[in-house]
């Protein structure tokens, strides 16, 4: 408990430390080093700045659907199409989503990976800077579910407003590019050598009171962006991961929001967590559905539906509206003892 509260205050004076923009280039000017401590920040600092340098200030930057070759974001997610935007809140901003039937959300991130307000389809939102942990800009990390109607998803996309007051730049920390990727590489390392451990329900949080010290720093290097519970549920690490040979695991059928639009899937990366295979993603509806189960085979070409996977891989399973958000914490926990099996 010692060990926690102190945590806590190091990383809340860390926070106050950072309020104050430096003005210079991540990639090359930057002169604030990049610690374990300040990580958090740095992250998010970097992808405020890169979004900002692809769109102008509160406007979306529409993606289509994630491939090798346009991943953005780590660990990127093949059931949705991605909108990103970087806006500033500092004299107030709405965010609107008309109503769809299909899962569609505005995900609101703030400096420091905190926040983490969802706004749903047919919801309108006003907020301003006390809204926030701290900052005047907002990092948007929207997510279309893609279906069968590919111009309907993309409409949908579109269809997303922001109404901010202002548009003032954002201005970088100071950190340089090359010193957060350091640190994120060097994270993810302790992570997948299990060093560290991720609460997942305690990582994308609302306030650093919320969240466990740990897991809110190994889970922003592991997969930054991500939902909070009670949107979406992840299994990080699916035990066993890392063997190319033929492989198979079976999960019971988690129990989801299946009438209003619930949905699950595998999606595979390499150990840094970047897609490296064109077959590297599973949704539910291509698993071998069991009836109570659902099987899903990796590298087994002579299976259906088998996803491809390189020697040193890692996968996370996305689970989205979870009808219970506590029991189905419970449910994740129950996965990590079920392991990947050789196919015989």
């Amino acid at each position: 408990m010692i060990k926690h509260i102190t945590n806590m205050l190091a990383i809340t004076a860390m926070l106050a430390a950072i309020t104050t923009p430096v003005p210079a280039q991540q990639d090359f000017g930057g002169d604030k080093a990049v610690t374990k401590e300040n990580y958090v920040q740095a992250e998010t600092d970097l992808y405020l700045y890169e979004q900002q340098e692809k769109s102008p200030v509160n406007t979306f930057e529409h993606a289509d659907m994630v491939t090798q070759e346009n991943q953005v974001i780590i660990r990127s997610n093949r059931d949705v199409v991605y909108s990103r935007a970087i806006v500033d809140i500092s004299e107030g901003v709405t965010f609107s989503i008309p109503e769809r039937d299909a899962f569609q959300v505005i995900h609101v991130i703030d400096e420091n990976h905190l926040t983490h307000r969802v706004i749903r389809a047919g919801e309108t939102v006003t907020m301003g800077p006390d809204d926030v942990t701290g900052g005047t800009h907002v990092y948007l990390l929207c997510r279309t579910q893609i279906t069968d109607d590919l111009e309907e998803t993309k409409a949908a996309q579109k269809a997303m407003k922001i109404e901010a007051k202002s548009s003032k730049a954002y201005v970088p920390k100071g950190f340089r590019k090359k010193d957060v990727e350091a640190m994120r590489k060097k994270l993810v390392g302790e992570y997948n050598a299990g060093k560290a451990k991720i609460i997942e329900h305690k990582s994308f949080v609302p306030t650093l009171e919320d969240a466990d010290p740990e897991s809110y720093v190994y889970a922003a290097a592991v997969g930054w962006g991500g939902l909070p519970s009670h949107t979406a549920q992840y299994l990080p690490k699916v035990t066993g991961q890392g063997s190319d040979a033929p492989q198979q695991i079976t999960i019971p059928k988690p129990d989801l929001d299946w009438d209003n639009g619930g949905f699950f899937s595998l999606t595979t990366y390499d150990s840094t967590g970047w897609i490296v295979e064109k077959n590297f993603y599973i949704g539910y509806k291509d698993m071998q559905d069991n009836g109570d189960s659902y099987t899903i085979y990796v590298n087994a070409p002579d299976k259906p539906n088998s996803i491809t996977v390189q020697k040193g891989w890692t996968g996370v399973l996305r689970f989205y509206l979870p009808r219970n958000e506590q029991e189905f914490i419970k449910y994740i926990d129950s996965l990590r003892s079920i392991r990947m099996q050789p196919i015989k």
